[in-house]
């Protein structure tokens, strides 16, 4: 199952590319996706539940960026039913021109096939700790 685990991982970020984010959501989230932003950072609102929240959050970001896209640095299988997916965003902000590149790690749970929790991390090793793994 950890092979799997980590292709549904790379699968969704590659989907997440193809900028359909209702056909993304339906094949690899569940209906109630618990997701969270990096704590404290700008961009958390707190706890997001569901698919519409879910959306909504990234609508956010694809909205602020020219050419958005992310990429996979590196998929960890982090035990179970767990992949951490270090990450990395960019793009040009709209507003002001300035081209952005930032790098952070999802733990990701996986449930059926389609992932159930995510939540950020600024580095690999945050996400390795919360997962109760170190490197």
């Amino acid at each position: 199952m950890s092979q799997e685990n980590v292709e549904i991982v790379r699968d969704a970020v590659v989907a997440f590319n193809r900028g359909d984010l209702d056909a993304w959501l339906d094949e690899y989230w569940t209906d109630d996706i618990d997701y969270r932003a990096v704590e404290g950072a700008l961009d958390d609102h707190g706890p997001i539940h569901g698919k519409g929240a879910m959306r909504a959050y990234l609508q956010d970001w694809i909205d602020m960026f020219d050419d958005f896209k992310t990429e996979p640095v590196e998929l960890v299988y982090a035990g179970a039913d767990q992949v951490i997916a270090v990450l990395r965003n960019s793009g040009r902000a709209k507003l002001s021109g300035v081209e952005t590149d930032l790098t952070f790690a999802v733990l990701n749970t996986i449930r059926d096939g389609k992932i159930v929790r995510g939540r950020e991390y600024w580095t690999k090793e945050q996400a390795l700790e919360a997962a109760g793994l170190s490197e």
